[in-house]
């Protein structure tokens, strides 16, 4: 039975939907008037756990494959299977490779999920701002114009935190006209936000996702989630110019828990400040929550990254305040501004 599937190619930042199964040997992709098969020993497993799959290809950098959970069992039949022991094993006995391997295993992890925290805050600005410019960059025409539109984005972001995007270092946001509900911090403290996520979200709570995705840049997660996905190698590579075939990786970082809750800590506190309601953007994680199970692609790309739940909900809900004066995060006109800002004129005759 096909399963379907976001397909990141390697070439481009943006999803694809697809269906996936698998026939002699091989995981056939499927498409509107498309169709592509990988052999199955090209196929490796990038992460798994309860909710998605991520498949990559050896032969492909960059090429990823998203399925929700649970996949077909002749899908993932196709996938090679991890080898429980090896002959160390029995020179040394089971119970003490148990105990070294944990110890090791433990040690490798600790220093895994620590290091990347440490190294992060040290990377030089200058080498993020040209990952970032040359992203940005790569989505040419996707990049939404609009002069009015742009100056209501920045705006936007300026309500929820003052000054941001000004100075050398200041954040840099960019609409694209991409069909996918989602917003995402890059290097160099550049946030891009997909057309979806301003035409179908109330600006209140857009205050809230890009108040967010501002938390995530001014604590350096986006270089700590490079660190951690990439690792060293690839990411030195990255910032010596291999930009466009890690593009789809730095869009779709996923952060950690723990950088999930500052960030969200972080926005709270922002919304409250600029006197912006918290219950819309509690809304929004409530909605794109409840299609998590669903494969649809409004929120797949957005779960991916910032994976949500109930009781992120929750904490924005309880921090309204019944006595509190809040007011609109952007004026009528910047609003309906905001909304247009991917629009194109007409071409003329």
């Amino acid at each position: 039975m096909p399963q379907p599937g976001l397909l990141f190619d390697g070439v481009s930042a943006r999803a694809h939907e697809v269906t996936a199964r698998a026939a002699a040997g091989h995981l056939v992709l499927e498409a509107s008037g498309w169709t592509d098969s990988v052999a199955a020993s090209a196929l490796r497993t990038i992460a798994d756990d309860p909710q998605r799959l991520r498949v990559g290809r050896a032969d492909v950098h960059g090429w990823s494959l998203v399925l929700e959970r649970p996949v077909e069992s002749d899908v993932e039949s196709l996938l090679p299977k991890s080898v429980r022991y090896g002959r160390w094993v029995d020179r040394v006995g089971l119970i003490p490779a148990l105990v070294v391997g944990g110890i090791l295993t433990a040690s490798v992890v600790a220093v895994g999920y620590v290091a990347p925290h440490w190294i992060a805050p040290h990377v030089p600005m200058s080498w993020e701002r040209n990952v970032g410019s040359a992203i940005v960059g790569d989505f040419g025409d996707l990049r939404c114009r609009s002069s009015e539109g742009q100056k209501a984005l920045e705006a936007l972001v300026e309500r929820v935190a003052p000054g941001a995007t000004q100075g050398p270092n200041g954040i840099k946001v960019a609409a694209l006209d991409v069909p996918i509900f989602n917003a995402a911090a890059l290097p160099g403290g550049y946030i891009v936000v997909f057309k979806p996520a301003i035409t179908e979200t109330d600006t209140d709570a857009l205050a809230g996702v890009l108040a967010h995705e501002v938390a995530h840049v001014r604590r350096r997660h986006v270089t700590e989630a490079l660190l951690r996905e990439l690792g060293i190698g690839a990411f030195i590579r990255t910032f010596a110019g291999n930009v466009g075939a890690n593009a789809e990786q730095i869009v779709s970082l996923s952060y950690t828990r723990d950088n999930e809750a500052q960030a969200d800590g972080d926005a709270i506190a922002m919304l409250r400040r600029a006197h912006i309601s918290p219950r819309p953007t509690a809304a929004l994680f409530v909605k794109l929550s409840k299609e998590q199970g669903e494969g649809r692609s409004y929120s797949a790309a957005f779960l991916q990254s910032h994976p949500l739940s109930g009781a992120r909900a929750q904490r924005f809900a309880a921090s309204f305040d019944p006595h509190a004066n809040y007011e609109p995060a952007l004026s009528r006109d910047q609003s309906d501004a905001l909304f247009n800002i991917c629009w194109k004129r007409p071409a003329t005759k």
